[in-house]
């Protein structure tokens, strides 16, 4: 087994500088507990050891996640020397494991990797109940990011690099030099273990760091503190625009009861094309993860004037262009659903909305909304009711209305965008359409003087309940 140090070894004056920086990040009068990533590597190692030493008292606030992506044949050695450093030193360890067979074609490794890792830790996150995700990445991971961001043509948000704190996840070694975490390691012979995929020229952060900022730093010391320092002033650039942003979005956004976010068409359209796209990316939480195909398809979408196209983004929102707004909403898939039966007197759940026909011993009830009708039950004796999607050529005899009318024709006529187009349901009484759900019921099953039984149908969103 390999000889694993105590983190009392490291002289305190080697640490005062840590120290510092994490009282700032840290200024709770609680202490915080903490969840640490440890792949093994030198800096998880030494961002381990330095938390136990700055929660010195505290030692039962701080946890070991180790996520094996099981890409190398060898990861299972880093694993286990995780699990003995945790013994070692008395912290409970976490483990879990990434399948290499769920990645898709349009992943790379590298973002296969570092999603698939985060999903896991924030699980890990809600299953300790604690407080933060802390990880090993110091300046030079900063200055590889930011290089790595300009090749893939970022925008202004990915030059700031890596966030220091992002919501529940915390960076301490951010502004220390590789050379520095290193001196402590080498100085007390502190074991860690080497991934050999860092060497694999394939991956790009790699050819970065050994093809670009290597040499580099042996032409210019100074260039990965030069390169930092430039990230932090493309985050206070950030800052500042935010702000103006922020409030373009409170003055000129309204949120519907379908949680979408309406964007008015005319006041966009009088601000910048860049400005458009921050607007997007504060409403869509997707600051700093845009590429320049990302900006090219949303700008092609917010100045284009054909109403009814959709951008569909990669990170889980839709973007429609409507006829006085633009629309955002989170992703949903509404495959072809089967139709699905219905018997009166029972609920029933149909995409959004749960669903319940009953008999109403009240004839002259009128509808109080869009989601409660009452028809003639006798027009529907022996019948079977169905749920479904609506589909191309679907008609109906709208309430009032003599004569037929395509679904397709009644959307449009009612300006009901495509959002709403895509989960619309239609109530069948055998083949024939008695309600176009939440709009009107078909004129053939109104109740009339000559009604004797009269059915309720109504239907509910399903979070209301």
């Amino acid at each position: 087994m390999t000889y694993i140090p105590k983190p009392e070894i490291i002289d305190h004056k080697y640490l005062i500088k840590y120290f510092n920086h994490f009282k700032s990040l840290f200024n709770q009068k609680k202490p915080p507990r903490v969840l640490i990533a440890v792949s093994g590597g030198s800096d998880s190692i030494l961002l381990l050891y330095l938390f136990l030493r700055f929660f010195e008292s505290h030692k039962k606030n701080i946890k070991i996640a180790h996520i094996n992506h099981n890409i190398r044949t060898d990861s299972l050695k880093d694993e286990k020397f995780v699990r003995e450093i945790g013994k070692e030193l008395d912290v409970e360890t976490f483990s879990r494991h990434l399948d290499p067979n769920s990645r898709t074609k349009k992943d790379s490794l590298e973002s296969w990797a570092r999603n698939g890792r985060y999903k896991i830790l924030e699980e890990f996150l809600v299953e300790c109940k604690f407080d933060f995700i802390v990880t090993g990445h110091h300046k030079n991971d900063q200055a590889e990011t930011i290089l790595k961001n300009i090749s893939e043509k970022t925008g202004l948000f990915g030059l700031s690099g890596i966030k220091s704190i992002n919501q529940k996840i915390i960076r301490p070694l951010l502004p220390f030099s590789k050379e520095e975490l290193m001196y402590i390691i080498d100085k007390y012979d502190i074991p860690y273990t080497h991934d050999s995929s860092n060497d694999e020229l394939n991956l790009k952060r790699n050819f970065i760091r050994k093809r670009v900022l290597g040499p580099w730093v042996k032409e210019y010391n100074e260039v990965v503190d030069s390169i930092y320092e430039a990230g932090l002033n493309f985050s206070k650039y950030q800052e500042s625009l935010l702000y103006f942003i922020e409030n373009f979005i409170k003055n000129n956004i309204i949120y519907d009861t379908n949680d979408h976010i309406l964007i008015d068409k005319n006041k966009l359209g009088q601000i910048p094309d860049l400005a458009k796209i921050m607007v997007i990316q504060v409403l869509t939480t997707s600051i700093g993860r845009l590429r320049k195909f990302d900006f090219d398809d949303i700008i092609n979408i917010l100045n284009n004037d054909k109403v009814g196209n959709i951008y569909k983004s990669r990170f889980g929102y839709d973007l429609l262009n409507d006829r006085d707004f633009f629309i955002i909403k989170k992703s949903t898939k509404y495959k072809k659903y089967d139709a699905a039966e219905i018997s009166i007197g029972e609920k029933f759940q149909f995409l959004d909305y749960e669903y319940l026909f009953k008999e109403s011993k009240l004839i002259n009830n009128l509808s109080n909304g869009p989601n409660i009708e009452f028809i003639d039950q006798s027009k529907i004796k022996d019948k079977k009711l169905r749920l479904r999607l609506w589909e191309n050529g679907d008609c109906f005899r709208p309430l009032g209305m003599s004569g037929k009318q395509k679904i397709s024709d009644y959307l449009i006529n009612n300006k009901i965008n495509q959002f709403e187009k895509s989960k619309q349901t239609v109530l069948l009484a055998d083949d024939k359409i008695i309600w176009l759900c939440g709009h009107r019921i078909d004129e053939r099953f109104k109740i009339s003087n000559t009604t004797k039984k009269v059915l309720s149908i109504s239907r509910f969103e399903r979070n209301s309940f």
